[in-house]
Order: C-alpha cells, then structure tokens, then sequence
C-alpha cells in the first residue's frame, strides 16, 4: 500500500531537481542510443560492483521502470556516482530514468519531460495504491489544487492497516481572512513515518480542490520516505 496523502507535486518536483543536478555528468554504461523509453523509476536496490573510477564507485542500481498503464517493469542501470552523492540513493526514491525496452538495461536521465515524469509518477501511484487517490483526482491536485495552510485539529486511527500503511482519518481547520472557519474532513491511508511528522494542533500545508464538497491532500517533506524523494 502506498501512502496518498501527497507526494503529488512536491516529492517529484524535489527528486527530479536532484537528478539532473546530481547525475546528469554522470557516465552511462550500454548504447544510449537505445535508452529510447524515458520514465520514472523506483529505487529498489544499490549494490557496489567493486570497481572505481577516480575513486569514485560504479553501483549496479535496480529499479522498478514505470510503464505507460502505470505498471513496473525491472531495469538495472549500471552508474559511477560520486562518494558524495551516495547518500541520495535512497531505496524507494524516485528517479527519472531512460532504458532500453529490450536488454532492460538504462541510465539516470538528464534531460526528461518533468510534466511527462510527473503524470507517469501520478498513474504509479493510483496503481499502487488502489484505495487512496485515483489517477483523475492527482491530475486534479496537480492542476487545481490550491495551497493553503489550516491546523490539523484531529488524527484518528481508524485500526485498519494493509502492506505498512495504516488507516486515518484527518480533520482540518481553515481560518478564512473575514474571521470565518471552515472544517475539513478525510479518510486516508499513511505510512509510519507520515503519522510521525503530524502533530494535532500544529499547522499543515494543504492541496484543495474546491469541487462541491472540496477535498485535499495533505503536502510533507519529501525527505521523509526515501524519495529524494
């Protein structure tokens, strides 16, 4: 189960900025030529292969391609990575990657279509995570969504809990600027570490979507689960 509550905008947005900064020098091992399917990839395991350039590791890097109907595929991208750098390999980070469909075979992409990116990372998630948002309402977050900032006035597990997520339901209070309040409520499903960052009576960020009645989804730091993320 992968959480809903938002890695929509912010958590892509961060991990492909580090990407091209961090990795677009980087050397590619195989035909570049080939590396026609440009995607998001889910970091699933690093291994050192022993051997270094300059001092600097080459890693074999196992991912989990995504497809165009939001399903993996495994690819293996074979890197020299700075000593610096290591510690933003994080396993279950999301990079942006190009491959070749038939050897499996890729490397980090420098010059990826963030918008592209981003819906394939949307589709990911609803596939992933059939019970929390579905692929039209992240198109939704990211395209209408406005931020705001409310209180979170009420947490409560619900005791339900599948594959490390657990079931919660949200209340939310919006001061409005004429003095007025306006409370929101949702049911979602959150990681350990998501229920650890939030507090009762300290302040969120919200994505909304002010449809008949409104909804949204709650932004955290994407450091926090693994997504360089």
């Amino acid at each position: 189960m992968w959480y809903d509550i938002l890695l929509v905008v912010i958590s892509v947005a961060v991990a492909f900025a580090i990407i091209f900064f961090v990795f677009r020098r980087a050397k590619r091992w195989g035909n570049p030529k080939k590396f026609t399917e440009h995607t998001i990839g889910i970091l699933r395991k690093v291994q050192r292969t022993g051997m270094y350039v300059n001092e600097q590791p080459q890693l074999v890097l196992s991912f989990d391609a995504v497809l165009a109907d939001g399903c993996p595929t495994p690819v293996t991208v074979t890197e020299i990575v700075s000593l610096t750098d290591l510690h933003r390999l994080k396993e279950g980070g999301v990079f942006a990657i190009c491959y070749d469909p038939e050897s499996c075979r890729g490397s980090f992409d420098g010059g990826a279509d963030k918008e592209h990116l981003q819906d394939m990372f949307d589709r990911y998630m609803a596939k992933r995570n059939p019970r929390g948002f579905t692929y039209e309402q992240r198109v939704a977050l990211r395209t209408r969504g406005i931020r705001r900032k409310a209180l979170l006035t009420d947490l409560r597990l619900t005791g339900e809990e599948e594959e490390g997520c657990r079931e919660v339901k949200l209340t939310v209070r919006i001061d409005e600027k004429d003095g007025s309040e306006r409370i929101l409520q949702r049911t979602s499903w959150m990681t350990e570490a998501e229920l650890e960052s939030l507090v009762v009576g300290k302040l969120v960020t919200l994505e909304i979507v002010e449809d008949d009645p409104p909804w949204f989804s709650i932004l955290q730091d994407a450091e926090l689960f693994g997504t360089p993320a």
